[in-house]
C-alpha cells in the first residue's frame, strides 16, 4: 500500500543524507592525511559518495582544501574566515571563478580519482537520485522523495559541511594552538561526524583523529579505526600523547600569563615563577616520557622484525625439508613399479 506520509520523507533524507555525510568526510580525511585504501572496491564506493554531496570533485575538494590548511586566515585561504562568516560559509562557493588544481599532484596519479574528476556530476546524479526515486516508486510518492530525499537532503549536507569553514574558525576554544583561528567545538562534532574539533585538527592534519580524548565524539576516528583492523586502510598515524599534553600546557601558560598580568605585581611575580618552574619541569618529564615511548615503539619494530625474519628463515627450512622428503618419497615409489 502506498505511504505518503511526512514520516518515510523524513526517514528517506536522514537514513540517505547520513549515509552519504559519513562517507564524504571519510574518503576526504584520506585526500588530506598520509594514508591509504588497501582495496579499490571501497575507494570507488567512496568516491561515488562524495560525488552524490555535490561538493565538486574529490581532486578539488582535496585542491581546497589543502590551500586551506597551508594558507589558513590569509588571502590565498579559499574559504578565510577573515573575510566574514558568511564568506567562509557559503560565499566563497559563489564568488570564487575556475581555480586552478594545485598541490595535488599525489592524487592525481589515481586512476579512480581522476575518472570521478572527470564524471562527478553524472556520477553525483545517478547516486543521488536512485536510493529516493526507489522508495518514491515503492510507496507512491515519487515527488516528496526526490524534494525531500534529494534536494534537501544535498542542501543539508552542504550546509552541514560549510559549517566546518565557518563555524568551527568562529566559534569554541582553541586548547592545542591560537596560531590560527581554528576552534574546537563539542556542539558542532556530531553534525560533522567529529569534524567540529577543529583546533586539534589543523595542527596535526596528519592525525587521522579530530577529537583525540575518550569522551569526544569522532564517528570518523572509529570509523577509519575499524576499517584498519579489517585491512581496508593502512597508514593511520597518531600524535604522540606527549606532543598533545604540551602543546595544551603551553596555551594554558598563556592563559595564566595574561590573568597575572592583570594582577597587583606584589602577588603576580612569585606565581610568574612558580608557573615558569612548575612548566619546565613538566616540559622536561614530557620530553622524556614520550622519548621512552618512541625508545619502545623502535625497540619493539626492531623485535617483530627480527621474529619476521626468523619466522621467514623456518618457512623457508620447512618448505625445503619438504622438498626433499617429496623427492625421497618419489624415489621410492620409482623404486616400487621397477
Amino acid at each position: 500500500m502506498a505511504t505518503k506520509g511526512p514520516w518515510n520523507l523524513l526517514n528517506t533524507a536522514f537514513l540517505v543524507g547520513t549515509l552519504l555525510l559519513a562517507l564524504v568526510l571519510v574518503p576526504l580525511h584520506v585526500l588530506t592525511a598520509p594514508f591509504r585504501w588497501e582495496e579499490w572496491a571501497v575507494s570507488l564506493g567512496l568516491v561515488f559518495a562524495i560525488a552524490a554531496s555535490f561538493e565538486n570533485s574529490a581532486l578539488k575538494w582535496a585542491s581546497d582544501h589543502r590551500l586551506h590548511h597551508r594558507h589558513v586566515d590569509t588571502d590565498q585561504d579559499p574559504y578565510s574566515i577573515r573575510k566574514g562568516f558568511w564568506h567562509a560559509h557559503w560565499l566563497w562557493v559563489m564568488a570564487k571563478g575556475d581555480t586552478p588544481l594545485v598541490a595535488v599532484a599525489d592524487l592525481e596519479k589515481d586512476p579512480i580519482v581522476r575518472w570521478q574528476h572527470r564524471h562527478h556530476f553524472v556520477i553525483g546524479a545517478s547516486v543521488a537520485l536512485l536510493p529516493p526515486l526507489a522508495v518514491g516508486l515503492a510507496t507512491g510518492n515519487l515527488a516528496g522523495h526526490l524534494v525531500v530525499g534529494v534536494l534537501l537532503r544535498i542542501v543539508l549536507t552542504h550546509h552541514t559541511t560549510f559549517l566546518i569553514n565557518s563555524a568551527a574558525h568562529w566559534f569554541g576554544t582553541r586548547p592545542y594552538t591560537d596560531a590560527n583561528s581554528a576552534r574546537d567545538n563539542a556542539l558542532l562534532a556530531p553534525l560533522t561526524y567529529g569534524e567540529g574539533f577543529h583546533n586539534f585538527h589543523h595542527l596535526w592534519a596528519w592525525d587521522y583523529r579530530n577529537g583525540v580524548k575518550w569522551h569526544q565524539w569522532d564517528s570518523t576516528k572509529w570509523l577509519l579505526a575499524l576499517l584498519a583492523a579489517v585491512g581496508l586502510v593502512k597508514g593511520l598515524r597518531r600524535v604522540p600523547v606527549a606532543m598533545i599534553r604540551r602543546a595544551e600546557v603551553a596555551m594554558e601558560a598563556k592563559a595564566l600569563q595574561a590573568r597575572l598580568e592583570r594582577a597587583e605585581p606584589r602577588h603576580s611575580e612569585a606565581l610568574r615563577a612558580q608557573i615558569a618552574t612548575a612548566r619546565d619541569r613538566l616540559d622536561r618529564s614530557l620530553a622524556a616520557w614520550q622519548a621512552h615511548q618512541e625508545a619502545r615503539k623502535t625497540a619493539w619494530a626492531q623485535r617483530r622484525s627480527e621474529w619476521q625474519a626468523s619466522l621467514d628463515q623456518h618457512q623457508r627450512e620447512l618448505a625445503e625439508a619438504w622438498s626433499e622428503w617429496k623427492a625421497a618419497r618419489r624415489a621410492v615409489n620409482r623404486l616400487a613399479y621397477a
